[in-house]
């Protein structure tokens, strides 16, 4: 089995990979989300996987940071993600290039109809705001264009955290665990 911090690497592999793979769909179909959304991250009931913060964990036990995200959490009173801001001058995510894989993937990937034939994911915003956009989309999956599919690399996710990559909790009690877990794999090796 491989050590926490190799497993953590090839997350933060896929993470790149999700990453890759958008960014290409992007450039061969135009989308974009509208500036200054984020109601997607404004959604009261997101799931993920713990395992797909656990980078982000790693990196805020590497500068010091577990006990102050603890705490923001503890204070945190909403289901809305710990990360998000709303406010003028400050929008957008606290933790963007950490992000997890459904932040990553949310409104420019696919499902799969019963065939495995990609159906292009949109948000209800892009849906309702650039209906010609979403079908351009759908003209480029259908012509055979990439995109890429949730199921795919949640079961990637599942490969490298077999237990984590499968437990979907509401975002917040995700993040918790990924903390929690990082900060229990060094407190253990301190006391050994």
């Amino acid at each position: 089995m491989l050590s926490l911090y190799h497993r953590i690497q090839k997350i933060e592999s896929l993470q790149k990979a999700v990453d890759k793979e958008v960014r290409q769909c992007k450039n061969h179909t135009g989308i974009e989300c509208q500036q200054h959304c984020a109601q997607c991250c404004n959604y009261q009931d997101i799931t993920a996987s713990p395992a797909e913060f656990l980078p982000f964990a790693w990196h805020a036990w590497r500068l010091g940071l577990l006990d102050q995200w603890f705490d923001e959490l503890e204070k945190h009173d909403s289901s809305i993600c710990v990360f998000a801001r709303f406010s003028e001058g400050s929008w957008g995510c606290r933790i963007y290039p950490a992000r997890g894989l459904i932040c990553r993937l949310f409104g420019f990937s696919a499902t799969t109809d019963k065939n495995g034939h990609p159906l292009f994911a949109a948000c209800r915003v892009l849906r309702q705001a650039r209906p010609e956009l979403v079908q351009q989309v759908t003209d480029y999956l259908a012509r055979g264009g990439k995109i890429p599919i949730i199921a795919h690399y949640y079961q990637q996710l599942s490969a490298i955290e077999p237990a984590l990559g499968r437990e979907m909790l509401p975002i917040n009690q995700a993040i918790k665990k990924a903390l929690e877990i990082i900060y229990f794999h060094f407190s253990y090796r301190e006391c050994a």
